[in-house]
């Protein structure tokens, strides 16, 4: 029998027009998508505006007293980006992400561990959710997978949009957002088979794999593009820019710095690849890749050669239906940058449909 929640619900409004805002450390990336009643999904703007000052969480002299935060800078967004919604998305160095596994069927016994299996010091002075990835049969284990955000990293996130539109609706971590994105565009053809997805953020990476359209395995790393950066300009002596334009043109040989930031990680993915195939009995046809590393040629060979498989760079806009004009000419072969926002708006109408 129908229940009267499970009527109602079919009344509330859900968000139709939505804009993602991932607050990155370089840049704020904005997208913002509507969806029709017939369910299509059209990208109407999207923008890359400057970076925003996240005030520093104080020291915390008592767990259960946190100390409030001073009020961060504003965002305004040009109106052509002002959905009526926001899902807001932040990085995902301060936040706890696993993939729990459970015996079994996954029951409200187990539900309640998620929390103290989440492992951080203080709950209460986080956002705790989780997600039922597998059912668990038998002997078969049930995966969850559980994200602990920091209320203060939340609540800072939040008051960046003190008043109007777009009125804040969710709170996203960047690398599971960019994942999002990733499962409803290449990972839609891989339902039969095995394969990796690596994000690479400016501070970390985030390396998932995925059988048969499951999620089996999440890792992290403190490797991101702003380590390669800062690597070339120890290496090369040149500022930032500079260093951002040798690893785009390649018209220098950084291939030993390069090699010195990748090998230690592409070991990390080498055990991690050969674990899962184990374990699951399968084979992991294809690593997708995005973020800022995908610019620099050497790296994605030092993966390539490695691994032993074939590399992919995906844009996270490729399967979406734009607008004329909705894409910034300037960044035009950058899409990457927008896969966690694009990611969380993807999120936002599943989770409302």
């Amino acid at each position: 029998m129908t229940s009267f929640a499970d009527i109602m619900a079919k009344f509330k409004r859900r968000p139709s027009d939505v804009v993602g805002v991932e607050i990155a450390s370089s840049s704020v990336r904005v997208v913002r998508m509507t969806k029709a009643n017939d369910g299509s999904i059209l990208v109407t703007a999207a923008a890359l505006l400057p970076a925003v000052e996240r005030p520093a969480a104080p020291p915390v002299q008592d767990p259960q007293q946190p100390v409030p935060v001073q009020p961060p800078q504003p965002i305004h967004l040009p109106s052509e980006l002002k959905g009526k919604y926001a899902c807001l998305v932040i990085p995902g160095d301060t936040c706890v992400v696993k993939l729990l596994s459970f015996p079994g069927h996954f029951t409200d016994a187990a539900a309640a561990k998620v929390v103290e299996s989440v492992g951080v010091e203080n709950p209460d002075a986080h956002r705790i959710s989780y997600r039922l990835v597998s059912e668990g049969h038998g002997k078969a284990e049930s995966r969850v997978l559980a994200v602990a955000v920091p209320e203060q990293d939340a609540s800072v996130a939040v008051q960046m949009f003190p008043a109007g539109v777009p009125a804040p609706f969710s709170v996203e971590v960047a690398p599971l957002a960019a994942m999002t994105a990733f499962l409803s565009g290449p990972g839609t053809q891989h339902a039969d088979g095995a394969i990796g997805v690596i994000d690479f953020s400016d501070n970390m990476s985030s390396f998932a794999l995925f059988s048969k359209g499951t999620l089996v395995l999440l890792r992290r790393f403190d490797v991101g593009t702003d380590t390669l950066l800062a690597k070339i300009q120890e290496s090369l002596g040149v500022d930032r820019d500079t260093a951002q334009g040798i690893i785009s043109d390649g018209s220098f040989d950084i291939s030993q710095p390069v090699t010195d930031i990748m090998e230690p990680l592409v070991k990390q993915l080498i055990v991690s690849r050969d674990f899962v195939e184990r374990r699951e009995n399968c084979h992991v046809e294809k690593l997708y890749v995005t973020g800022g590393m995908t610019v620099s040629r050497d790296a994605m060979e030092e993966m390539r050669s490695a691994l032993g498989i074939e590399i992919v760079t995906w844009n996270p806009l490729q399967s979406l239906t734009m607008r004329d004009g909705a894409f910034p000419e300037n960044l035009k072969g950058q899409e990457w940058i927008f896969a966690a926002a694009v990611g969380a708006c993807l999120g936002t109408f599943e989770e409302t449909a």
